[in-house]
């Protein structure tokens, strides 16, 4: 047995060859924790790191092993040989028993102590201290270096080349494939990033794009994408892990494990590595799941992604939830997707440092997606995209990937095919899409069944949007299909039948296979239901009793109008009342409001998207919110309709309209109904603001201002500029701002506008005579001094004339200046801040200011 002194030289030998290490490396190594646990194959370590007076780590580390020295001594014997004889022995030929057994025992320690130290340097983040060691100890290894990396990294690469090489875009249809690499179209992707009060949102080439640094956020780790139904969510995350296995992303490379989870397919009660083995690995891997655990634990080189958050019955406790809140696996890169329904809970649970918004196809990449749908048919892909340029892709309805899939299957099927503006129609000939190749497919008639199943899926549908419901289990079925019709409905693919997650209760739900699907049935029972009834006002009364119904149905509406056509004068009458009694008093503060204040960039859309206005807007920003939103619901009934004889009752009432951060849709919509006004009731339209557009798509609605008679004419950030000059939007602009001699006020403010663009608008702006504000702010005007100082010349009745942030220097300022004092003597206010005016230029503009009274 070890005696005093002996014993005392062994609690030292604990600490001599961790604290020569720690001592080289403690300016480098800081831990956040006291004590480390640390794991070395059956022997389990705690090491205390010591701290002083101030709460630093002292440079010693002590050893509490789970056998004590007292323990290992009684193993080695009566004696202990110097640690230092034992560790310079090179050869045992000379050595005892004793000595023997001495030196097996310190060399295990030796590799215990060195490997769970590592496996804690890991999970600190010091990769680089841990690789130093490795090459210093070539024989020490961590626990997380006995995974089979090379195994499970081909394990995962295999799958993904061969399972998500093909896309399956069809719920419905198993057996329709489409190989990614040849139809794959990039969307449109904007990142969200917060500053104060403000979202600012930026385009993002693509997905991967996320994961690279920003001056915000320079190790992203924690990403959110979000998008609507249909949109491409899943088939960017496939994209993703298809490229990691093809090594054809260099952003990837810096991850050496890829693990994308379907959450809709995890079970309830199953655990995050039994997830991965379940969807993503084959049984034969030479590891365990306990392998794969302890290697992901403080490893930042394991992307995860979470696909489909809102398809997921969140379980408190379970691995995801932990995972998303931060308890579990903080180093791995996490990358969630979710329906904008559940980005609030889902932001609230992981914090994202990156969110991204994917925004659907852009109009060119519509073209792009359908020239790779038709390869090698070049006839039928040009006849289709020049049907779709005159009447589909200015909707925007096209955006979202699977209908443009399904646009593009029915004109392979049939040329004939009627594409207009509307979306109705397209649903309409899908189903009958749909309906033809079921029968074709199963050799069978038509009217065997399916009439009946259409019911069921009408009623099933109205009923669950009423209860918000999108996912029906057997009982929720049974109401309103019988056996028969439910089978039905999912061959043809109408409703789309997934396992419960539920152990508990295993049976199988449905869901229809978009949410744009769900309503078009429900509204189709909507409008028959009306047709039935000999009074339909109890039934509008209970059903759109308030605007706020009119919200939560809103296409449910809009289909039904769509289905009823000139019938559906007695929804747009009620309408219309629901306007006169709740809506139209919220538009009475906007003309001293809107000016200068609006919603803040996407969101208005956002919220529409999610119905939480009511916790992120002010009160002026939610009157100017629901009284926007229901406007833009009764344009759209009006549209799909095709029954105008109500419009001016709502649009026309106090000669005002007003679009902020609307889509092509409602442009669309809005050009149409203008062209269906009667000229006369447009003459009453005094004030027109189409401001905030990610795209220009005012185009439309430009060739229709000579026939108002407008004061007022606000195109803020309406994208006009940036196109040829001689034919885009500032070239309509200019021919119709000749009839408007009426226009007292005209905001062009931050349109990316440029000088070739101001000299197509130019001559048409010396026209407007009466004009008395003027809003060129927010344009890149550099050198157009003397361009701008010939319209004070013409427009002598100016009061106000902003120019702030154009680029413009000292001289284009004070030429300005000369021409406003020459010809503008009622001018009352004259922004020219954030220009280039260089230092004393406010001094030089203000003395030649003097003359007017500003």
């Amino acid at each position: 047995m070890l005696r005093g002194e002996e014993l005392k030289s062994w609690t030292r030998m604990n600490a001599t060859m961790t604290e020569t290490w720690w001592r080289s490396q403690k300016q480098s190594l800081k831990f956040s924790t006291r004590w480390v646990r640390m794991r070395h194959q059956r022997q389990q370590y705690r090491v205390r790191l010591p701290k002083d007076k101030k709460g630093k780590a002292k440079s010693k580390v002590y050893e509490n092993a789970s056998f004590s020295s007292k323990k290992m001594s009684a193993q080695i014997g009566r004696t202990w040989p110097s640690i230092l004889d034992l560790d310079r022995q090179t050869s045992t030929t000379s050595m005892g028993e004793t000595e023997m057994t001495s030196l097996a025992v310190w060399t295990c320690w030796k590799k215990a102590t060195l490997g769970a130290l590592m496996e804690a340097l890991s999970k600190a983040n010091l990769r680089s201290t841990v690789d130093d060691l490795k090459k210093e100890y070539p024989d020490i290894h961590s626990p997380a270096d006995d995974f089979p990396l090379a195994q499970c990294q081909n394990s995962l690469k295999s799958y993904f080349k061969t399972r998500l090489s093909y896309l399956h875009p069809l719920a419905w249809n198993e057996g329709f494939t489409m190989k990614i690499e040849d139809i794959f179209t990039t969307v449109d992707l904007v990142t969200q990033t917060q500053r104060g009060g403000n979202i600012e949102r930026q385009a993002l080439p693509s997905t991967v794009d996320a994961l690279t640094a920003r001056p915000d956020c320079p190790q992203p780790r924690r990403i959110l994408i979000q998008g609507n139904a249909g949109i491409g969510k899943t088939t960017e995350v496939s994209k993703l892990a298809f490229d990691w296995a093809e090594g054809r992303s260099p952003i990837l490379e810096k991850y050496d494990l890829v693990f994308p989870i379907a959450l809709r397919k995890v079970g309830e009660s199953q655990s995050l590595t039994e997830c991965i083995f379940d969807q993503l690995l084959p049984e034969d891997v030479p590891f365990k799941e306990s392998d794969l655990e302890t290697y992901l634990k403080g490893n930042d080189r394991v992307l995860i992604i979470l696909d489909g958050f809102d398809e997921w019955a969140g379980h408190e406790g379970h691995d995801v939830t932990k995972l998303l809140t931060g308890k579990i696996l903080r180093d791995c890169c996490l990358l969630v997707t979710t329906r904008p329904s559940h980005a609030p809970q889902l932001q609230s649970l992981m914090c994202p440092d990156t969110r991204v918004e994917i925004t659907g196809f852009s109009q060119d990449n519509i073209r792009t997606y359908v020239h790779k749908f038709f390869k090698g048919d070049e006839a039928k892909c040009k006849a289709l995209v020049s049907k779709m340029d005159s009447s589909l892709i200015p909707t925007g309805v096209l955006a979202t990937p699977i209908l443009l899939l399904l646009t593009c299957m029915m004109w392979n099927e049939k040329q004939d095919l009627v594409l207009g503006g509307r979306i109705c129609p397209l649903y309409d000939e899908l189903i009958s899409f749909i309906i033809r190749r079921h029968c074709a497919r199963n050799n069978i008639a038509s009217d065997q069944g399916i009439p009946e199943a259409l019911l069921c899926a009408e009623a099933l549908a109205f009923n669950g949007l009423l209860k918000k419901s999108l996912v029906f289990n057997q009982e929720d079925i049974a109401k309103y299909c019988g056996e028969d019709s439910l089978q039905e409905l999912v061959s043809l693919g109408i409703l789309h039948r997934q396992e419960s997650p539920s152990r508990l209760n295993p049976s199988d739900q449905f869901s229809f296979s978009h949410k744009t699907m769900q309503e078009y049935f429900a509204g189709l029972y909507f409008a028959k239901k009306l047709q039935d009834e000999t009074d339909q006002n109890p039934l509008l009364n209970t059903y759109l009793r308030t605007a706020q119904n009119v919200r939560d149905l809103e296409n449910v509406v809009i289909f039904a109008c769509a289905k009823l056509g000139s019938k559906a004068g007695l929804i747009l009458a009620h309408l219309v009342k629901i306007y006169q009694e709740e809506v139209e008093h919220l538009s009475d503060p906007f003309s001293d409001w809107l000016p200068h204040r609006h919603i803040e960039d996407d969101l208005y859309s956002k919220c529409r998207a999610t119905g939480n206005e009511e916790k992120v807007l002010s009160r002026s920003e939610l009157d100017f919110f629901c009284y926007q939103a229901y406007l833009e619901i009764a344009l759209l009934c009006f549209y799909e309709s095709s029954c105008f004889s109500q419009f001016e009752n709502i649009f026309l009432t106090k000669g005002v309209i007003q679009f902020s951060n609307v889509g092509p849709r409602v442009y669309n919509a809005f050009a149409h109904a203008l062209n269906k006004i009667p000229p006369q009731s447009l003459r009453n339209l005094k004030s027109l603001w189409l401001v905030n557009t990610t795209q220009c798509l005012v185009n439309p609605v430009i060739d229709y201002l000579k026939m108002m008679n407008l004061s007022e004419l606000n195109l803020r950030s309406a994208c006009l500029g940036g196109h040829d000059p001689n034919t885009a939007p500032c070239a309509r602009l200019s021919q119709q701002l000749l009839y408007l001699t009426t226009l007292r006020k005209l905001v062009l403010s931050f349109n990316h506008l440029v000088c070739s663009d101001l000299l197509v608008l130019l001559p048409s702006l010396k026209t407007l005579v009466n004009l008395e504000e003027l809003y060129l702010s927010g344009n890149e005007f550099a050198g157009c001094g003397k361009n701008i100082s010939e319209l004070p010349c013409f427009l002598r009745s100016l009061k106000v004339l902003k120019v702030y942030d154009c680029q413009l220097s000292l001289e284009d300022v004070l030429q300005t200046v000369a021409a406003m004092v020459q010809y503008c003597p009622k001018m009352k206010v004259f922004n020219y801040s954030a220009n280039r005016i260089g230092p004393g230029g406010d001094k030089k503009v203000e003395d030649a200011l003097k003359c007017l009274e500003l």
